[in-house]
């Protein structure tokens, strides 16, 4: 049994009970149940079987989301496209995926050609969903050149089972993993799931969630963010908030918890490795600021621990491995370096440093100093809204400390914001510069972009 089963299980009953809602679409369970097989016909029509690859160039749509169901339905591999490279890029990255179709969707983008997503659906044929599938998750190519984590028939849906239906908005794109994760989760409960925009707008946040009564949803950390400080945000109408991603600043999980209750979920994971950790809101004590610091306990299925510093994670929420590369059964013993660098405590509670990629080596001695660390205290100062501390180049001590800040106003002191830091952090962690911008660049799926940051001194 697949989540497919699931699926559709629960998209025949209550016909007319609303499952999928995005821009002016609504469809009804029974119309959503409809239009998953008329989209598998479609690609069996074109081919497509047990095992074939099947490429989504899509946005937030009720279509996609019915389409990844329609591919693993069939038995085949998907691989999710992400918005982010350009023309050359996307068509490396789908010869390399070698797959036997693409699907796009001309709304979104029209960078690559493929099967138009609107003329897919064939015939309402009922299919028994295939045993197995495969699903291809593009890394976002931040180091080196990007790389496709192939993950065998996703078990996630069995924690979802027995979870009632609610309200679910997904706001970041069905082809990241958090969003892909919130639409997985809300078919197979039975839930109303509504597709925010494929590109994130605070404002039709707080509308959607207003409108249609959302009591679950999931972000990553500058969504959150945004919503906080927009002048609608929500009050407490939530039963789940999930957030991960990235890493989140601890002043701002309390300001979440303050603003919505206890129901604020933190989740660590990546795309090589689902699910790594959970932090329910209710184990934060604001009384112990390190229960704000900490991105919560291991997965219980899975094994998680610490060498050298490094973050390594085994079990069924890991990848097989690289697409066409051996699999970690073979190179690593199932093992999987995260380049995370963390601790646990004696707890058991994980902690983050940094990305290995985001440390920054620095002063006389090449010590390091932790970015995430520096843009957690960073907006905790009066005034500082966002933060990000990157590497600088420097000729001297090879790299130094530089931040870009988001503030209230433009006025400011950026001596006491340096003097701030060398009595909190020391002096290693002093930001030789500082700049002020309107908001930080962001990745398409919302991630604050410290790669583009960095280029700036390239």
């Amino acid at each position: 049994m697949t989540y497919v089963d699931l699926v559709l299980e629960r998209l025949s009953t209550e016909d007319e009970r609303e499952a999928l809602i995005g821009g002016d679409t609504r469809l009804t369970r029974a119309q959503a149940r409809d239009l998953l097989f008329r989209l598998a016909d479609g690609l069996v029509q074109r081919g497509i079987g047990p095992g074939d690859g099947v490429a989504a160039y899509v946005g937030n749509t009720p279509e996609a989301v019915l389409l990844v169901a329609a591919v693993h339905l069939l038995g085949g591999r998907l691989v999710y496209v992400p918005p982010e490279p350009g023309p050359s890029e996307l068509k490396a990255l789908i010869e390399r995926a070698e797959v036997s179709g693409v699907v796009v969707d001309p709304a979104f983008s029209t960078l690559l050609d493929g099967w138009d997503l609107r003329d897919l659906p064939g015939d309402p044929v009922e299919r028994t969903p295939a045993p197995s599938f495969t699903t291809v998750m593009y890394t976002g190519g931040t180091t080196g050149l990007p790389k496709l984590a192939v993950h065998r028939s996703d078990r996630r849906w069995e924690a979802f089972r027995a979870m009632p239906p609610s309200n679910v908005l997904s706001n970041t794109l069905i082809t990241h993993g958090s969003g892909a994760a919130a639409a997985q989760m809300a078919l197979t409960t039975g839930s109303k799931l509504v597709l925010g925009p494929s590109t994130f707008d605070a404002g039709t946040f707080c509308r959607l969630a207003r409108e249609e009564q959302i009591t679950t949803t999931v972000f990553v950390p500058p969504m959150m963010y945004e919503v906080l400080d927009h002048p609608d945000c929500p009050g407490p109408q939530f039963g789940t908030v999930i957030v991960g991603g990235s890493a989140l600043a601890p002043q701002r999980l309390r300001q979440a918890i303050e603003t919505w209750g206890p129901v604020v979920h933190q989740t660590y994971g990546m795309t090589e490795a689902l699910s790594i950790t959970t932090m329910p809101a209710t184990s934060v004590d604001f009384e112990r600021p390190d229960t704000m610091r900490t991105v919560g306990k291991a997965n219980p299925v899975l094994e998680v621990e610490t060498r050298d510093g490094d973050v390594w994670v085994r079990g069924p929420f890991v990848m097989q491995g690289y697409w066409g590369e051996p699999p970690l059964s073979e190179t690593a013993d199932g093992w999987f370096n995260t380049g995370d660098m963390g601790y646990f405590d004696d707890d058991g509670y994980l902690y983050l440093n940094d990305r290995s990629k985001d440390v920054i080596v620095t002063g006389r001695t090449s010590d390091n100093v932790y970015s995430r660390l520096l843009d957690d205290f960073l907006v905790t100062l009066p005034g500082v809204k966002q933060a990000a501390a990157v590497a600088q180049p420097d000729e001297a001590l090879g790299e130094v400390v530089h931040v870009f800040l988001v503030t209230e106003g433009p006025d400011v002191d950026v001596d006491r914001i340096r003097a701030s830091v060398v009595a909190e952090l020391g002096e290693l962690y002093q930001p030789r510069g500082v700049t002020v911008v309107d908001r930080l660049p962001l990745t398409k799926i919302g991630k604050v972009d410290k790669r583009k940051l960095r280029s700036l001194f390239r």
